[in-house]
Parts: C-alpha cells; sequence; structure tokens
C-alpha cells in the first residue's frame, strides 16, 4: 500500500529547521511577530496579516542530501512514498518534497533543491526524532507558531518545549 503525506499549505515551514547562524534573526521575527498580533488582535483573529522575513541563512549551505537525510531517520520515520500540499478539497504532488514519520509520529518534511540538497525542512509539531538529523549540533529549531528558537544542541531546552508540546 502507497503511503502519502499531507500537509495544509499555511503549516509550511511554521515549525522549520534552519542553520544556528539563524538564531538573532529568529528572535528578533518572533519579537515582531508577537508585538503585530497584539496590535492587530481582533475577536479570534486578526485586522492585517505579518508575513516574516526569511532568514539570511540558508538550509542548504549545510549541504544535507536527502540520502543522508534518509539514512539519518528511517529507523524511526519511515520514509512516506509521496507528498500532497494544499487547502480545502485542492491537493497537488509535491514531487521535490521528501516526507518520513511512523504511525503514531508527527511528519518530517524536507524540501529538496534541483541538486538533492536538503533547502526547507519542518514539521508537522514537536518531535523527538529531529536529533536524529544530519549536523544536529548545526541546526536551530524555529517554531514560530510558539514563538520559540531552540538549538538542537540545547538538549534541555528541547527536552523543556518537548515536554511543554506534550501538555498541549
Amino acid at each position: 500500500m502507497m503511503r502519502e503525506a499531507y500537509y495544509h499549505e499555511d503549516d509550511f515551514c511554521q515549525v522549520e529547521l534552519l542553520p544556528l547562524d539563524s538564531l538573532q534573526h529568529c528572535l528578533r521575527q518572533m519579537g515582531e511577530q508577537q508585538v503585530f498580533a497584539g496590535a492587530h488582535r481582533s475577536g479570534a483573529g486578526w485586522t492585517e496579516m505579518h508575513v516574516r522575513e526569511e532568514a539570511a541563512s540558508k538550509l542548504c549551505t549545510l549541504g544535507i542530501t536527502a540520502e543522508q537525510l534518509r539514512l539519518a531517520v528511517q529507523d524511526v520515520l519511515p520514509p512516506y512514498d509521496a507528498v500532497f500540499t494544499g487547502y480545502s478539497s485542492y491537493r497537488v504532488e509535491c514531487r521535490n518534497v521528501l516526507a518520513f514519520g511512523g504511525e503514531d509520529t508527527e511528519t518530517l518534511f524536507a524540501g529538496l533543491d534541483e541538486h538533492g540538497i536538503v533547502a526547507d525542512l519542518w514539521c508537522s509539531d514537536a518531535m523527538p526524532e529531529l536529533l536524529r538529523l544530519p549536523l544536529p549540533e548545526q541546526l536551530l529549531l524555529a517554531d514560530w507558531n510558539a514563538g520559540l528558537a531552540c538549538p538542537l544542541s540545547d538538549h534541555a531546552l528541547f527536552a523543556r518545549y518537548l515536554q511543554e508540546y506534550e501538555l498541549d
């Protein structure tokens, strides 16, 4: 049976991994996001949309290949056969996106560039399996929903983040 992963277009890189040198950028953007949200809150929504700036440092500069990623996570996060995105009833296949996940795990997504290098890396939500990624000491978890930036090498902070996530 073919395994398919799906992510809503609004979830793209909402919980993402970036190069560690993006930490200050993320903290600045998260602060701006919080101020903007407070100034534009209206009932259950907002009066305007905030678009965050992309980090100057790109994940592809780390040179993580699709094969390196697959080998690092395959024991705990088996690969999906196909990945789709969309909204409402609209769905489209993402041919340059890989996905990994088990029956009882969140899903890890990886967007590849034209050379098979991981250009975007994000997950459906907090997942301890992120510590299995290649080059974890050079990766930063940016959870834009929670307003948290956490170096994967900071095991204590990452453990607290996972614990808080499990309580939600």
